[in-house]
């Protein structure tokens, strides 16, 4: 097993690494020194606090995601998509919004999420403010 110290954004992990072999006895590094390719395409995340390694599949998307549709309702109301922290409100009660204008800031597991218009309106009701913590599913805003 081998000790590897990592740097992540700044914080510093300690890992252990044990090589291991395929059905054949043949060390998975090994086999990929002799190939030329990389020992595996997937990457692995140390979590912090367990310690524990999961598996990342799914693919960053590089451009921002705007608030899906089916997070607003037929009546104009704007709900959270997650539980977090409210960071911002851009608009209050009466302004008028295009669509994509940004509305408020969502800060969920240290990351700022933009919630933006899904259409163009005057804001009916705002039922939260900076420093609010939401849940999934909370009603945010109302527009008309």
């Amino acid at each position: 097993m081998k000790k590897f110290r990592v740097e992540v954004d700044g914080e510093e992990f300690i890992v252990n690494i044990e090589e291991i072999a395929d059905e054949s006895g043949t060390t998975v590094s090994s086999a990929a020194e002799k190939s030329g390719q990389p020992a595996s395409t997937k990457s692995k995340t140390v979590s912090k606090s367990t310690g524990s390694t999961k598996s990342k599949n799914k693919k960053r998307k590089e451009s921002k995601e705007e608030l899906p549709l089916d997070r607003i309702a037929s009546n104009g109301d704007i709900i959270a998509p997650m539980p977090g922290s409210i960071l911002e409100v851009d608009v209050t009660k009466g302004d008028s919004v295009e669509k994509g204008d940004l509305l408020m800031v969502l800060e969920a597991m240290k990351m700022e999420n933009e919630i933006t218009s899904p259409k163009a309106g005057t804001v009916k009701e705002v039922h939260v403010r900076a420093g609010d913590s939401v849940d999934a599913e909370d009603l945010l805003l109302v527009l008309e």
